[in-house]
């Protein structure tokens, strides 16, 4: 039997969807006494830091005054200002790293004043929640408890390392329980490829060797591992051009899925996946062009429409290539012809070889990992320390067995939660949903190169459409037209549900 929902909601209702938040006199004055114990503190420590304050309370104010202000300032914020060295600003910090955790007190803050209200802020722990701690439990405490058993003293570092997921699930925890609209999740989505925009344009000119951006972006974004800005590679604001070609990829994904699903203007959209596009040629690595390939064909198998999304790139890429003609050859010059691959993929491969693989699979570092800390000090005639460029290596070197398990069942559990947004709804969430199913394939896959699990910006991206995804449960009508929330997001059995002029059949 289908039911076809055609009802109007009764006149002079209000439109369906949670209740507006309220701002209670128990935040107000929480934040008061905070101003109060934070002031003297401030002014005791002089000028840069008053001003750091001063700006840490009111992004405080306004993200428990609005929450979804903190989930807009970190999507902004984070293809931006990822690429500033750590503790350049904040001790031990990055400015985005920072700046989420400013956001989420103000958002913390909402919550406590009003967990006993009608109105408190949506907290919930399900699957996704449950095999993200997972991943994070087997990648710092387990790892270190092994040290310890083994006699080797953590360090700092290896403390730091080993809280890289819990911040990914922080990150995730605040943007789905400061976003509660489907407008809301619309707004994120275009402030994310707003921001990514930014970031494709820089990485284009710099990889072109354009106007001194090159300089310019090194001196202010310094490149991973301690390089050097060279022709042909697009760090940008990330300082990392792999990290480029990932935010590049999810973000055309992005585009694609909110043309699809008719949530935005068809040109801009179009203009800004054409940008994204010949972004992922201009970052110089293979992998960025392997995740534009990854991306556009989840979002076509999603869409059913395959053939004309691929046909439809065709051109893009082309003019891509043609623009961006002295990138593609200065990579192509960099493939050894006695090997066949380029020379960083042969650096990479002797790495692993010489001096990863034996570490790991000495005794039984394998089944518990080696530590959280990727780096290792060598004596290479090509560096003196490397970092663990496989992401299936690493997952063993950090957590052995149970964190490669854990990450294959996130990877399950989140690719099967995203997947059902994506095929039945077409608002801007099912968009969001699309774009993370894109981007986990696109983790899955680049996970043989490197750790893109946790990769500044592409991951960032990953956990926060993972929670847009999730955030705004979807709406079923009864008969009488009556909105309510399914408790899971799915469609009722044998339902027709419309949206618009387009019609979407559920089992």
């Amino acid at each position: 039997m289908t039911v076809v929902i055609t009802a109007p909601a009764p006149a002079g209702a209000r439109p369906a969807g949670p209740p507006s938040p309220r701002v209670t006199w128990g935040g107000i004055l929480t934040i008061l006494v905070t101003t109060l114990v934070l002031t003297p503190v401030s002014v005791a420590v002089g000028g840069r830091m008053t001003l750091l304050a001063v700006a840490a309370l009111v992004l405080v104010t306004v993200s428990y005054v609005h929450p979804p202000a903190a989930a807009y300032v970190v999507l902004v914020a984070t293809p931006l200002t990822a690429g500033f060295s750590r503790s350049a600003f904040i001790p031990l910090l990055r400015p985005h790293e920072a700046l989420a955790m400013v956001a989420g007190t103000g958002v913390a803050l909402r919550a406590l004043a009003q967990l006993w209200t009608e109105h408190r802020l949506p907290l919930r722990f399900g699957r996704l929640d449950a095999v993200i701690v997972a991943m994070a439990g087997t990648s710092s405490l387990l790892p270190l408890l092994w040290m310890v058993a083994r006699g080797i003293p953590p360090n700092r570092d290896d403390l730091l390392y080993a809280g890289t997921i819990w911040k990914f699930y922080a990150l995730f925890l605040l943007v789905r329980a400061s976003v509660r609209t489907e407008r809301q999740v619309r707004r994120c989505l275009y402030l994310s490829i707003a921001a990514a925009a930014v970031m494709t344009v820089v990485a284009i000119l710099q990889s072109m060797q354009i106007a001194g951006v090159p300089a310019l972006v090194t001196a202010v974004y310094p490149i991973e591992g301690g390089g050097v800005a060279t022709p042909g590679r697009g760090s940008s604001t990330l300082g990392s051009p792999i990290a480029v070609g990932d935010v590049v990829a999810v973000s055309l994904a992005i585009c694609l899925a909110l043309l699809l699903c008719g949530q935005g203007r068809r040109t801009p959209l179009l203009v800004l996946a054409g940008l994204f596009t010949i972004g992922g040629i201009a970052t110089g690595q293979f992998s960025g062009v392997i995740a534009i390939g990854i991306a556009v064909f989840v979002v076509a198998v999603v869409a059913r429409r395959v053939k004309r999304l691929l046909i439809a790139c065709v051109p893009v890429a082309l003019a891509g290539l043609v623009v961006l003609r002295p990138v593609v050859q200065a990579r192509l010059a960099a493939v050894d012809s006695s090997t066949g691959l380029p020379h960083s993929w042969w650096v990479r491969l002797e790495n692993l070889r010489l001096y990863v693989w034996p570490e790991v699979f000495s005794g039984q570092n394998w089944l518990f990992g080696v530590r959280p800390l990727p780096v290792l000090r060598v004596d290479a005639p090509w560096a003196s320390q490397i970092y663990i460029e496989s992401g299936h290596t690493w997952l063993l070197w950090t957590g052995g067995v149970p964190f490669f398990l854990a990450y294959l069942i996130f990877t399950g559990v989140a690719a099967r939660t995203v997947a059902v947004a994506a095929r039945s709804r077409r608002d801007s969430v099912g968009a969001a949903a699309t774009a993370a199913l894109a981007s986990l394939s696109v983790v899955f896959v680049l996970m043989t190169f490197d750790p893109h699990l946790t990769m500044r910006g592409g991951a960032d991206l990953l956990f926060s459409l993972l929670a847009l995804a999730t955030a705004v449960p979807r709406q079923r009508r009864d008969a009488q037209g009556e909105a309510a929330h399914t408790p899971d997001g799915r469609l009722p059995c044998s339902s027709t549900i419309a949206f618009g002029a387009d019609h979407v059949r559920s089992p």
